[in-house]
């Protein structure tokens, strides 16, 4: 009897180290189907109780899952939130002082950089925005504007990025013109170009899916 246990358990223990990388069944070793694995949905349908052995599974299964999920949505519902209003208050800062703050701005990048690891699409967004910038000697636009352009290629990723941009520089340059045309701003004088980057930024991460999609369908 004995040496029929160790036979089992040796292959129990075979079974789950030949299937380390797939999921397998706690109690027999038996590697486990796709649909045996769907979070929450797997154990309801099966009425908590293995598929190929018939052994109760632990109800501390679904709820790790249910509780995993919930602490994600959270999470994220918390990151948005906090991406949104530091955007609000960094346009609103931008309109108001002709600069945007590096305190938001340092905080996006972070938050951006933790979150969704869009680290090429960061990285190419921020050298986009140096070069216009080492082009137009400051000019066109601030050295804030090309940190922001970081945060949202590392928010955004590729190619949404690309996305935000159309919005930017279109809209920045209709307002700008409006602007000279009624005699409000001079010519010489600098437009905030920070709060257009912003609005790119929202209207590709709302939208960017569907516009990417016509698009794919038009060309």
């Amino acid at each position: 009897m004995l040496i029929y246990r160790t036979a089992v358990k040796y292959k129990l223990t075979k079974n789950k180290v030949a299937n380390q990388n797939r999921s397998f069944c706690d109690f027999c070793g038996r590697q486990l189907k796709w649909y045996e694995n769907i979070p929450i949905i797997s154990w309801i349908i099966q009425k908590g109780n293995t598929r190929c052995c018939h052994k109760k599974l632990p109800v501390a299964y679904p709820l790790v899952e249910i509780g995993l999920g919930v602490i994600f949505l959270i999470i994220g519902l918390r990151v948005e939130l906090v991406i949104a209003t530091l955007l609000v208050f960094s346009a609103i800062f931008d309109l108001k002082y002709m600069i945007l703050p590096d305190f938001s701005t340092y905080m996006l990048i972070m938050l951006a950089a933790v979150f969704y690891h869009n680290w090429l699409a960061g990285l190419g967004s921020g050298l986009f925005l140096l070069i216009l910038y080492l082009i137009t000697k400051g000019r066109g636009m601030g050295f804030g504007d090309v940190k922001l352009a970081v945060f949202m290629g590392l928010y955004l990723g590729y190619p949404k990025i690309i996305v935000a941009y159309y919005p930017a520089f279109i809209i920045g340059a209709v307002v700008g013109l409006g602007l000279i045309i009624l005699k409000i701003k001079k010519r010489s004088e600098p437009i905030p170009f920070g709060p257009f980057l912003i609005l790119g930024t929202v209207l590709a991460s709302v939208y960017g899916d569907k516009i990417l999609y016509y698009l794919s369908r038009w060309l």
